[in-house]
């Protein structure tokens, strides 16, 4: 390709129904997310992609389905959080999925964690290595075991 990197981008765009848990998601090139169920156990989801944004006007981004369980956090991040000088973006990805797995979620002892503490926990290693290139962005969200209740 003879254009210019910068004129891509990367997404991975979700839309979660909080009251149903059923999530609409597609993805553009983009790392595929995490999701770590209510018992501890982590997955990278296996969503169906096309290439990056600003390549290909044709491009095709097919729409999966998924669930997400009360209790459940979902994690979208930039390769900038698993990506680094030498090393596999694979490998990466999976140490930020055993971090996940290890951190809990909301809720995963008396007290909880908050998100913000979460993902705190999960980008401290990468905020402060001197050797990334890239940007670091990390977005969770968990689906509450009861609604909000509007007044």
């Amino acid at each position: 390709i003879d254009l210019d990197a910068g004129l891509f981008a990367s997404c991975c765009y979700i839309r979660l129904d909080p009251a149903t848990g059923v999530a609409q998601a597609a993805v553009a090139g983009h790392p595929r997310p995490l999701l770590r169920r209510p018992d501890g156990r982590t997955q990278l989801l296996d969503l169906p992609g096309g290439v990056v944004l600003g390549v290909d006007p044709q491009a095709q981004y097919p729409v999966a389905e998924l669930r997400m369980d009360p209790g459940a956090v979902l994690a979208l991040y930039t390769d900038g959080l698993v990506e680094r000088p030498g090393v596999d973006i694979d490998d990466g990805i999976s140490a930020l999925r055993v971090a996940l797995a290890r951190a809990g979620g909301p809720g995963a002892r008396p007290g909880g964690r908050t998100l913000a503490s979460l993902a705190d926990r999960l980008t401290a290693t990468a905020r402060h290595m001197t050797d990334r290139p890239d940007d670091i962005a990390l977005l969770l969200a968990t689906r509450r075991a009861t609604p909000l209740r509007r007044k």
